[in-house]
């Protein structure tokens, strides 16, 4: 028997992760703006990690399928992410600090889609509730924004150089890596097979590749809120300590549909989560191009739980339901690298849109939101055959 229980293992290495997100969402942008980049500058720096992951998300839970060792994978990349931002760190120029990020990238972005395929096989055999143990990840990212936010508007122990951003999430991926080391591995039901063209693709179900793409058009419909969102809110006058509060606001909302997640994953399934967070990012970045107050962004804040929650789980149900039997982590890193397609392009068009419009960028997400709600009602109606017997 472990000597850590499976589902405080798991919640470990999503929190040592979370944490190192939740440091680099607000305040990585803010870093870069101190280090000279200007807006198109920023959008491209942001995007680099976007690009890299579109050949590593897919090789990375690949990787986990085929050597049917996630635990040994997950230690890896989580050591290899601390070393490459610890090497940003001291970074003497931008082209080096876009080197860095490119080969971050290369090992944090697959950890998600692994874990996530790690975290689904534990379910499956009644060892954890999914939603309760992700919720840490939520909590932890929370915890990254309050204490990033804290650190560098002084309010624990004065200025901290702006550096600590970056040694925040070094820190938080050494502590996922310790995490990851109290794991058990879990062998896949099958082994993947060579790698040939199309194998990524084959086999896969409609509903599966629809909904993917739904829930990539409205993942990546958060690409100007996350590279210019704390800038905006800066500009408006706002501390670091209450943006941090703004994100951990957005996120907390998020906690709270996780700890429901399994009973509102059963009666919703995944095509309705899609829908609803589609629909969710028309109203909330349709609202974010006006530029709002404070008093309505603590209002609209919380719409995160359902623009990235509702489509986080709905994704992963998906491919939960749908997925080929041992090739849990291979597809749920296809599904993530769809996103990465949607948010590389996203992302990189943030910059021009911003400096252009400014707050107006947001109508373009609210655009992607509503593309990703048109296919989520495609991925309701593209159903598997079903046995008159089956429960549907």
């Amino acid at each position: 028997m472990p000597l850590i229980a499976p589902r405080h293992a798991i919640a470990a290495v999503y929190a040592g992760l979370f944490f190192g997100i939740g440091v680099f969402m607000p305040f990585f942008p803010v870093w870069l703006e101190g280090r000279g980049f200007d807006a198109a500058m920023i959008a491209l720096a942001l995007a680099v990690p976007q690009v890299v992951r579109l050949v590593t998300m897919p090789l990375g839970g690949l990787l986990a399928d085929r050597s049917g060792r996630p635990r040994a994978t997950l230690i890896g990349y989580a050591c290899a992410t601390a070393l490459c931002f610890a090497g940003i760190a001291f970074a003497p120029n931008t082209t080096f600090i876009l080197i860095g990020l490119g080969l971050a990238a290369t090992f944090w972005q697959p950890s998600l889609p692994v874990l996530d395929a790690y975290a689904v096989a534990r379910r499956r055999e009644g060892l954890i509730d999914y939603g309760r143990v992700r919720l840490w990840g939520s909590m932890a990212f929370i915890g990254g924004n309050l204490i990033a936010g804290g650190l560098l508007g002084g309010l624990f122990v004065g200025p901290v150089p702006v550096d600590t951003v970056i040694w925040l999430i070094v820190g938080a991926s050494v502590a996922a890596a310790l995490a990851a080391a109290t794991l058990q591995e879990v062998r896949p039901v099958h082994h993947v097979g060579a790698v040939r063209p199309g194998f990524l693709l084959k086999g896969l179900a409609p509903v599966l590749l629809v909904g993917m793409a739904a829930a990539a058009m409205v993942q990546s419909s958060h690409a100007v809120l996350y590279a210019f969102a704390s800038i905006m809110w800066h500009g408006k006058g706002l501390s670091d300590t209450v943006i941090g509060l703004l994100w951990s606001l957005g996120v907390l909302a998020e906690v709270v549909l996780f700890h429901y997640g399994t009973p509102v994953t059963r009666r919703l399934g995944p095509a309705k989560l899609l829908l609803i967070g589609g629909l969710a990012g028309v109203l909330r970045f349709g609202a974010m191009a006006l530029d709002p107050p404070l008093l309505l962004l603590l209002l609209l804040q919380p719409l995160h739980a359902l623009t990235f929650g509702c489509t986080y789980l709905g994704t992963v149900e998906l491919v939960a339901r749908h997925a080929p039997p041992g090739r849990g982590a291979s597809v749920q890193a296809l599904a993530a690298w769809a996103t990465a397609i949607a948010m590389a392009g996203a992302t990189l068009a943030a910059g021009p849109l911003w400096q252009a419009f400014g707050p107006g960028a947001f109508l373009a997400s609210a655009g992607l939101a509503a593309l990703g709600t048109a296919l989520a009602l495609a991925a309701g109606w593209t159903r598997q055959p079903q046995s008159s017997g089956s429960g549907g």
